[in-house]
């Protein structure tokens, strides 16, 4: 037997060339162009007949072919879903059992899609791609196709290895290209949201990554000055709160406070309450606060109420200051808080958003202080309560009021 017999009755290198359907015109180019480059061709189309053993003869190929072969193209790119995408998994799957420079798989490009961002798997990336328009061989496939014949090295490195050495020394690499669109089965609506989730935030994140590196910088920025401050908000609006000792201050307060029977009162209050809201001998506040608060109010005579009234108003007042420092401001003179449109035109000339009241007055058999919270903006209710004057707790009363104040930040 001659050296050409034997060499021609020696087994050729197989080829599984993978693609989708829209490439089939290519495919087949390509198809006729190898064998004359001396390897055999696995071709869906002319070895299947379709039916059940179509998949098991597919993956057996995969698993016993020398070489695997996936046409990449625009098709390939617009679709998030196909049969050739399960072939390409099959293949890269199976080169975790190989060793790093074996040549194995073989991408090719048969139009002018680009490699960056194509949506092919991350092993595709970390290999050279041949570029054969319309599946037509070039100078450049036959050198390949004749070094892999000859069992010579592995064809060339990736043309971007800046891009493989980072994926290799990068402990989370970020995929480049974008996911597939889940597709949704019969009876899993759950389960099919969940990936859709899943899908977009994968796809958003891939594509922030894909930014100018300065975007990424100013976005990163601004998200940690975002936190910061609301760290900061937070970490205020609870060391604002009324503690222990300035709860025994607001009682003192409270207990010598007569504002509905000395006026001086009125302004000898807000200057001790600023001292404790601030821990320094602070001014008064301004009236012209996101909060306007009205001292409450008993009719003449009503000793009882009146008393109510003063002391449950010291503690509400001191106790909303504390929480919403620099926020709630005092009006100096008493209005009736039975006219609420006094009270809300009050707060609109200075500016505010709510106004804050009380009164006591006849709640059906009983007398009872009615506070209320306004917004001047709405001109309405946006909460209302009425405590009965016999059995009520000033420092009760003036948490709950708190409790329901309109967030300021």
């Amino acid at each position: 037997m001659s050296d050409a017999d034997e060499l021609n009755s020696s087994p050729r290198s197989t080829v599984f060339l993978s693609y989708a359907s829209a490439d089939r015109d290519s495919a087949r180019v390509l198809k006729d162009a190898l064998p004359t480059f001396g390897l055999e061709v696995w071709y869906d189309e002319s070895e299947l007949g379709g039916g059940e053993a179509w998949d098991q003869k597919i993956r057996k190929q995969i698993r016993e072919c020398d070489y695997f072969m996936p046409l990449i193209s625009a098709q390939t790119e617009a679709r998030h879903e196909g049969y050739f995408r399960r072939e390409w998994r099959l293949a890269v799957e199976r080169t975790l059992d190989m060793a790093d420079d074996h040549a194995f798989l073989l991408p090719v490009v048969i139009d002018d899609t680009s490699q960056s961002g194509a949506r092919v798997p991350e092993k595709f990336f970390t290999i050279q791609w041949l570029r054969l328009p319309g599946g037509r061989p070039t100078p450049a496939l036959e050198a390949l196709c004749r070094r892999l014949v000859s069992g010579e090295a592995a064809p060339p490195p990736p043309a971007s290895t800046s891009a493989r050495s980072s994926r290799r020394h990068s402990p989370a690499a970020v995929p480049t290209q974008y996911p597939d669109f889940p597709s949704e089965q019969p009876g899993q609506k759950t389960r099919f949201r969940f990936h859709v989730i899943g899908w977009a935030l994968k796809s958003g994140w891939i594509f922030f990554n894909k930014l100018p590196r300065w975007l990424r910088v100013i976005a990163y920025v601004w998200l940690s000055i975002a936190l910061l401050s609301k760290g900061c908000s937070y970490r205020d609006h609870e060391s604002r709160r009324a503690g222990p000792a300035d709860a025994e201050k607001l009682k003192a307060i409270s207990d010598k406070y007569h504002g509905s029977l000395d006026k001086g009162d009125i302004a000898k209050l807000a200057t001790q309450i600023a001292r404790i809201a601030s821990d320094e001998g602070g001014e008064s506040p301004d009236d012209k606060s996101p909060v306007l608060a009205f001292p409450f109010t008993a009719p003449a005579g009503d000793a009882a109420g009146a008393k109510l009234a003063d002391s449950a108003f010291a503690l509400v007042y001191g106790k909303v200051a504390i929480s919403h420092h620099g926020k709630v401001g005092l009006n100096k003179e008493t209005v009736p808080c039975g006219d609420l449109k006094a009270v809300l035109e009050s707060g609109r000339s200075k500016h505010s958003l709510y106004v804050l009241c009380g009164v006591v007055g006849d709640a059906g058999a009983a007398q009872a202080l009615t506070i209320k919270i306004a917004s001047v903006a709405g001109s309405s209710l946006t909460w209302s309560k009425s405590f009965p004057v016999k059995g009520a707790d000033p420092t009760q009363i003036a948490a709950e009021v708190d409790a329901q104040m309109p967030a300021l930040d």
